[in-house]
């Protein structure tokens, strides 16, 4: 047993643990930033559209789970991380609390470019790569 199978049942469940995800990312996203450099695979319009709606649902679901780290550092403040400073714990918390806000506001800016996106997917050829 690894540890991480004793996770409740649910749509929370993790089956992996959070630092195999993160590490998960990270390779994805360093992935997808060099694909999409200049010297990167070329893509249609069409998919890179595609690519924006996940990075939004990327950024939302990243905004939730730094906003859930926060808290855990929060009441870890209170028993586990007691023997830390209580302004270290704090300043880490809202540290984390901010980042969730500003990865949230980069998914809420992309997502209401949206439209935009589309517009510019349908007007050009659905082969037209970038």
């Amino acid at each position: 047993m690894l540890g991480h199978e004793q996770n409740p049942p649910g749509p929370q469940r993790l089956t992996l643990p959070p630092t195999v995800v993160a590490s998960h990312l990270r390779s994805c996203a360093d992935d997808l930033a060099t694909s999409l450099t200049a010297s990167g695979t070329a893509a249609t319009v069409p998919e890179l559209l595609q690519v924006v709606e996940h990075l939004v649902a990327g950024q939302q679901a990243l905004a939730v789970a730094l906003e859930g780290l926060a808290g855990r550092v929060d009441e870890g403040g209170e028993s586990t991380l007691a023997a830390a400073r209580e302004v270290d714990v704090e300043v880490v918390a809202e540290v984390l609390r901010a980042a969730a806000t500003a990865v949230g506001c980069s998914a809420d800016a992309l997502a209401e470019a949206g439209p935009s996106f589309e517009c510019v997917s349908e007007s050009v050829a659905p082969d037209t790569r970038l």
